[in-house]
């Protein structure tokens, strides 16, 4: 008999409602020692009843609702009491719930016993705390299809073709005498590597899913006072940055976010790049430089046509002539300037003014083109777990060993590389991920889920 857990499901604070989830063996037992209507008959399943909670002089208005093993999210019995939200009462329900015969669950625990009990497999988890976790619309649309069985659907599609390939590599291995048509060396490598082309193509959604996941990295650089801080301001639509004519204003970076097109956009603010004697502005500048080197993307912020320009660490730059409002130089150019992709210079890739928002709403677009595939945004599948990422990489590389030895070494030795393969495609939905993989990953969820 497993042990009966619970554990506060929704935010520690005041609110309207909190839930205690409780699930094991005991659930229901231990629940109606102190909400009132469990404790005289078997509820019905999946029904909101109206009871109280009673327990040492507390009580409580309150909804029950019983999930019964196999049916419910654990696949255990599973009870959820409804009550009044606040620190107190909801800390005072869970402490009699641990009184008579509960334990605190663990991070993840629910969902750890729902993996255990066959209700999901591990990528389904994680998707689910890529839902809670989510930080625009396209990493929640992200978060559900991996939690809907996307990922699933892929590795055991994958692993049912090495499957078959193992089979027929260990009958040719175990059933030499008998007078059969073997697996050829050919066979295994054309199977190796149509299975890698397969991982090459998800591996290639893994650099938009991430971005889409974490959000996607800009820094704004440039000299001193070209209105770096101001263009942040006006990419967020309200002022966080200070502003001022004094040149080096900006010391340390400034992050903030803002979202388009369901993207989240993390905006670094920089020190200005000069070479300075103060101490503290030349800490900032190099931080700027190691905040250019990590970046998904650069903007490059000039207030002058024929200004010198910093070489960065970065290949994937913006320029941007910004203060058009202001500069009589740009006059001749600005006509233009609303269609950035047919400026009249070379020089500069949009021309804005931070000052008034013209072109912000354009630059916002050349943004998210310069580092979203739009191909891929709405794709089915799109790799946003390092994990998964990595469990594939280990696939491909013992595929790859697979396919280039297939004509030179024995049946035994690849079916080792293929059972390599299909064992890392495995750890991704936890079929043949060991318990230390387990804890790991659901140490990562918080408590009451």
């Amino acid at each position: 008999m497993s042990k009966t857990i619970c554990a506060i499901s929704t935010p520690i604070g005041t609110g309207g409602v909190a839930i205690i989830r409780i699930s094991g063996d005991n659930a229901l037992e231990i629940a109606g020692r102190i909400f009132v209507p469990f404790n005289k008959s078997t509820p019905e399943p999946r029904r909101a009843i109206f009871g109280k909670i009673a327990f040492d002089e507390v009580t409580d208005d309150a909804l029950g609702l019983y999930f019964p093993a196999p049916h419910s999210f654990t696949g255990e019995d599973v009870v959820e009491l409804q009550i009044h939200g606040g620190f107190y009462l909801s800390q005072a329900v869970l402490n009699a719930l641990l009184e008579r015969g509960a334990v605190l669950a663990e991070r993840g625990e629910f969902s750890k016993r729902a993996v255990l009990n066959g209700k999901m497999d591990m990528s389904q988890a994680e998707g689910i705390i890529d839902v809670i976790n989510a930080n625009s619309l396209a990493s929640l649309r992200a978060g559900s299809r991996l939690m809907y069985g996307s990922m699933r659907e892929v590795v055991e599609k994958m692993q049912d073709e090495l499957t078959e390939c193992m089979v027929e590599v260990n009958v040719a291995l175990d059933y030499p005498e008998h007078d059969i048509e073997y697996i050829t060396a050919t066979k295994v490598r054309d199977i190796s590597q149509k299975i890698i082309g397969d991982i090459d193509r998800h591996l290639a959604t893994a650099k938009t899913g991430l971005q889409i996941k974490n959000g996607v990295n800009v820094v704004l650089a440039g000299n001193p006072n070209v209105g770096k801080s101001s263009l942040l301001n006006a990419l967020l639509g309200y002022n966080r940055a200070i502003v001022t004519d004094i040149a080096g204003t900006t010391r340390d970076t400034l992050n903030e976010s803002y979202e388009y097109n369901g993207v989240r956009f993390n905006i670094t603010d920089t020190a200005g790049l000069r070479d300075t004697d103060d101490i503290v502005e030349s800490a900032g500048i190099t931080r700027a430089r190691d905040e250019i080197r990590s970046a998904d993307l650069v903007i490059y912020v000039q207030d002058k046509l024929n200004e010198p320009r910093e070489a960065l660490d970065n290949a994937n730059i913006i320029y941007i002539l910004n203060k058009i409002d202001t500069n009589k130089a740009t006059e001749k150019i600005t006509q233009n300037s609303k269609n950035t992709n047919n400026l009249q210079t070379e020089k500069f890739d949009i021309l804005v003014s931070a000052k008034t928002g013209e072109n912000i709403d354009n630059l916002k677009q050349l943004i998210f083109e310069r580092t979203i595939d739009t191909n891929l945004i709405n794709s089915d599948i799109m790799l946003t777990n390092t994990r998964h990422i990595e469990c594939l990489h280990r696939a491909r590389a013992a595929l790859v060993d697979t396919a280039q030895n297939a004509e030179s070494t024995t049946l035994d030795c690849l079916a080792v590389t293929i059972m390599q393969a299909w064992e890392a495609l495995g750890e991704i939905t936890g079929t043949t991920a060991n318990e230390h993989i387990i804890n790991e990953i659901f140490a990562k969820f918080c408590l009451g889920k």
